[in-house]
């Protein structure tokens, strides 16, 4: 078993979780990380460039909050390589591994006790004006939020061709409904079960009254473009990365990918007991 551990040192300064996760790993598998951590983890782990990190991969163990997983997670898909995180963040949606069951998870995952779990994913793609065109993929959402001006985007949406609205907001997310439970939620988006096969387009404070959350199904074509009438660009991000102008003329789409995340679930939990865990019972 060939094993990739991404660590982020912002959660795990000193890898003292890292170096524990290599331990429990050492002499059952081939582990390799990133070869800037050849003097931090000496002689823990194999170590790979940039360039070929995840070839020959059969997992992606990642250390860190769910961001250090989305950052992780659209080259996994991409690759279908599964991937698990040990959560050492706050709510640990999607890294499931608590810090303090590391030990008995990682033993389960090299024994081969788990499941997994694919998750739908968003595939953008922006074109210029000039016909060149970036394709990107989400796992929780693209984000057109506001440039480093502070004023309001004037946008036009579209659903399978069809004009829904022109929206004058901070910004629009698209989520999955993996992502849900993420920025959207925060926008005053619904919460979504991620068997629920659909995409959620959620206005950043709109200006209109009655702009609200469209829920809409997998299989729809979801197109934006700057409105004419105020032609201000704005930025886009895929799950938090990059920073893709969209400008007027511009023209994006989102669909559902062709690739999936697989998520490895050590533990069976549920979705909604996990809400309960993780969202509504600290409400409490």
């Amino acid at each position: 078993m060939r094993i990739l551990v991404i660590p982020n040192q912002d959660r795990d300064p000193d890898l003292s979780y890292t170096k524990q996760a290599l331990g429990c790993l050492a002499g059952k598998a081939e582990v390799y990380v990133h070869e800037s951590l050849h003097t931090q983890l000496p002689n823990l782990a194999g170590y790979k460039p940039t360039d070929c990190l995840y070839d020959g991969v059969d997992f992606v163990l990642v250390l860190g909050g769910d961001g250090t997983l989305l950052a992780a997670a659209s080259t996994a898909a991409i690759l279908n390589i599964p991937i698990v995180g040990i959560n050492l963040g706050h709510l640990g949606f999607l890294a499931q591994i608590e810090k303090e069951e590391m030990e008995k998870s990682l033993e389960k995952l090299l024994a081969g006790d788990y499941t997994i779990e694919e998750r739908m994913m968003l595939c953008a793609t922006i074109r210029s004006a000039n016909g060149q065109a970036t394709e990107f993929h989400a796992l929780n959402d693209v984000v057109i939020s506001r440039n480093e001006n502070a004023r309001l985007i004037d946008m036009d949406v579209y659903i399978n061709g069809n004009f829904v609205d022109d929206y004058k907001a901070d910004g629009m997310i698209i989520a999955t409904p993996t992502g849900s439970t993420a920025y959207s939620m925060s926008a005053g988006g619904p919460i979504v079960d991620p068997s629920v096969k659909s995409f959620l387009i959620t206005p950043i404070c709109p200006h209109k009254l009655y702009s609200r959350t469209i829920v809409v199904p997998d299989n729809c074509e979801i197109t934006m473009t700057i409105n004419n009438k105020n032609p201000r660009s704005a930025v886009i991000t895929a799950d938090g990365r990059g920073d893709t102008v969209f400008s007027k003329g511009d023209t994006l789409t989102l669909k559902r990918s062709a690739f999936c995340a697989r998520l490895i679930r050590i533990h069976e939990s549920h979705f909604y007991s996990m809400l309960h865990e993780k969202l509504l019972g600290k409400e409490k």
